[in-house]
């Protein structure tokens, strides 16, 4: 056990023991928040609506876009409500559905029978998509999402994330 005897490996160990330490006993600071402080963030009010869009951003990426919505959703069905077509669609003003964008190990939302939830959307919008109004019909009850104003993509650089206020953009 000449290994042992070697100093270079006791401070090695002491090393990483107090790092370990160090890492699961330490408490994230302030500055691990995400959210970025020059864009702005829309005070909705809890209202007894029963679909209400409480955040919107839009992230560039090329000549599309990805749309995230969060939305808060009342379900008054006996059932479980699928957050996704054909219960679930984002509709432009010439009738044509928004595809979704998802992830493929990542589970779609669903909002609980006789509740009220909220729910996170992304869905994949072409540049023609933004020239007019989006709508969100939820099993038959339409929120508007942005105004019929056309909005020019390139405004944004590429992979630059946008927070939405309201529905004029």
């Amino acid at each position: 056990m000449n290994f042992l005897k070697r100093i270079e490996l006791w401070v090695l160990l002491l090393l990483v023991v107090g790092g370990m330490i160090y890492v699961f006993t330490s408490r994230p600071s302030g500055e691990d928040d995400i959210t970025p402080t020059n864009s702005p963030n829309p005070t909705v009010k809890n209202t007894e609506e029963p679909l209400q869009l409480r955040h919107a951003s839009l992230k560039r990426d090329y000549q599309n876009a990805r749309l995230d919505l969060t939305v808060r959703v009342h379900n008054e069905l006996a059932d479980k409500l699928p957050m996704q077509a054909p219960k679930v669609r984002l509709l432009t003003a010439k009738g044509r559905e928004v595809p979704s964008f998802f992830l493929p190990f990542e589970q779609q939302p669903e909002v609980a029978a006789k509740s009220t939830q909220e729910a996170q959307l992304r869905y994949w919008l072409e540049a023609s998509d933004l020239q007019d109004s989006l709508t969100l019909d939820v099993n038959g009850k339409l929120l508007p999402i942005k105004s019929a104003k056309p909005f020019d993509l390139n405004t944004l650089k590429n992979a630059e994330e946008r927070v939405l206020a309201g529905t004029e953009w």
